[in-house]
């Protein structure tokens, strides 16, 4: 792309850029962008996809390894950013075998029934309550969607519950299934439509409203229903065992997002549960991995400092959130995308994961845009080889830096910033933007999901983004009913001007 061209070509500008699309899809055209958000999680995104990578572009990974191999005559062939996504590799490994040492014992192999031992993929729970019969004496039974493990041809496993002495317990069944019995087992304890089940002891029905008592109550528990094992060449369903359980409950997180959690019907349904902080969105074990995870991208800057000083890197210039691109900027972009890759792992490490039979893999946290109660879920193994293991997401990651545009010339910043307040722009631009709808999402308070783990890891390197304790809510525009007392028309007038304002500043 000529240079010239570059500069003369009025920039890109887009006032809600959310994930960074338009800005990202204007830099592969050459030109310069300039994007800009209210919701700092948007803002981070963006400038990951399209501000950071190109203050590096061309450079060669700084780790020691890279080190030795190009002191001993090896050429960097690297192009664009794919020399800052070799180290995000390499320090993303450095993470996970730091995690592995410190937590590791919380996932222990699953004993197959063959007697030899497999990395476990998922350990499969149950919600439960009290039952609501008195002939049950307070007996907790699970609150399951479907028994179903697989259902892949010829790969079908079923959850058989038996239940005696007033008590259950799970075996698993893997031969001989029928088409009538696997359809049985598709419907779990579910009694109906909404939250309504049946009591796997006595057979009375558990209202919604029972089981919401429950909830608000802090009764709700968990029940381990199977564990899923990596097999030679399939998944390999086995019985819950007592060593698994106490692995399970052993774990004793030191931090908690505790911060709560909207009280929006339209796209937070698990509020009306009990589950009312994003630390009720995640298990013991969970929080304590992701914490983990957490702490070890701090470790890993200094170690990418270290490494960047050594390879000869400016050890005076500003940091990355001041438009630096040294040693000190360079540390702080490979931890900024070491903080992606805790999102993306707290995205398929909550409660809220299901588990999918058919494709017989942990389902993510969004799989569509609100946070909806998940009855039985599945809680994953970050040192596995499945899906949302820590290594694959690195590997996303990376993926996405090692492809981001070439050019040096095609510049992108982004800022937070309200549209509907901006500032004028002196010079000609070209305004393309995707702007928020009406009441669909609730970006704010979904991507609070991510913010609060985010503000945890990254908060010493974007200290700007990461101020207050959740993202901005008063200005965000969007028509949610629930912030203006479940006035529909008041948050229609409220978004319309709003947005108004911001298109007359376009």
């Amino acid at each position: 792309v000529d240079a010239f061209l570059v500069e003369k070509a009025p920039p890109v500008v887009d006032p809600f850029c959310g994930g960074g699309s338009i800005p990202l899809e204007a830099q592969r055209l050459g030109l310069r962008a300039r994007g800009s958000d209210l919701n700092p999680v948007a803002v981070l995104i963006t400038k990951a996809l399209v501000e950071i990578p190109p203050r590096f572009a061309g450079l060669p990974p700084v780790n020691a390894e890279a080190r030795a191999k190009f002191g001993r005559g090896a050429a960097w062939n690297g192009e664009g950013a794919q020399g800052l996504a070799e180290d995000v590799r390499h320090y993303g490994q450095w993470m996970r075998d730091q995690a592995e040492k410190r937590i590791g014992h919380l996932y222990p192999k699953a004993r197959l029934p063959d007697r030899s031992e497999a990395s476990v993929i998922a350990w499969l729970w149950a919600r439960t309550v009290a039952s609501p019969n008195p002939a049950a004496r307070g007996a907790h039974v699970p609150l399951a969607n479907s028994f179903v493990l697989s259902s892949k041809k010829d790969k079908e496993a079923i959850l058989v519950p038996v239940v005696e002495r007033g008590d259950y317990r799970f075996t698993v069944k893997s031969k001989g299934i029928g088409p009538e019995e696997l359809a049985r087992a598709k419907s779990g304890t579910k009694n109906g439509r909404g939250a309504n089940f049946t009591c796997l002891l006595t057979g009375a029905p558990i209202t919604g409203e029972h089981i919401k008592a429950e909830g608000m109550a802090g009764r709700i528990g968990a029940r381990l229903m199977a564990v899923v094992a990596e097999g030679k060449g399939r998944r390999v369903y086995v019985e819950p065992s007592e060593e698994m359980e106490r692995a399970a409950r052993s774990a004793e997180p030191d931090w908690r997002p505790e911060a709560g959690l909207a009280d929006d019907p339209r796209n937070i349904w698990t509020v009306s549960y009990g589950l009312t902080t994003f630390a009720d969105l995640f298990t013991d074990r969970q929080l304590m991995a992701l914490g983990t995870f957490s702490d070890f991208v701090g470790e890993a800057r200094e170690k990418v400092l270290e490494d960047a000083l050594a390879s000869g890197m400016d050890p005076d210039a500003p940091r990355l959130a001041e438009g630096g691109s040294g040693a000190e900027s360079y540390a702080d972009a490979v931890a900024t995308y070491l903080g992606f890759v805790v999102s993306r792992t707290a995205d398929r490490s909550s409660s809220l994961c299901g588990w999918d039979s058919g494709y017989v893999k942990i389902r993510n946290t969004f799989g569509r845009q609100a946070l909806p109660m998940v009855w039985d879920y599945a809680e994953g193994n970050p040192f596995s080889d499945s899906t949302g293991n820590w290594t694959g997401n690195v590997d996303w990651v990376a993926k996405v830096l090692a492809a981001s545009p070439r050019s040096l010339l095609s510049t992108c910043t982004v800022d937070q910033r309200d549209a509907a307040f901006v500032g004028s722009i002196s010079d000609e631009v070209v305004v393309s933007t995707d702007p928020p709808y009406y009441d669909n999402i609730g970006y704010a308070d979904l991507s609070d999901f991510f913010y609060v783990w985010l503000r945890r890891t990254l908060g010493a390197v974007h200290p700007d983004l990461f101020k207050t304790l959740l993202t901005p809510k008063g200005s965000e525009l969007v028509a949610t009913p629930y912030r203006f007392g479940g006035d529909r028309e008041e948050a229609r007038r409220f978004f319309e001007s709003g947005l108004g304002q911001a298109t007359a500043n376009m």
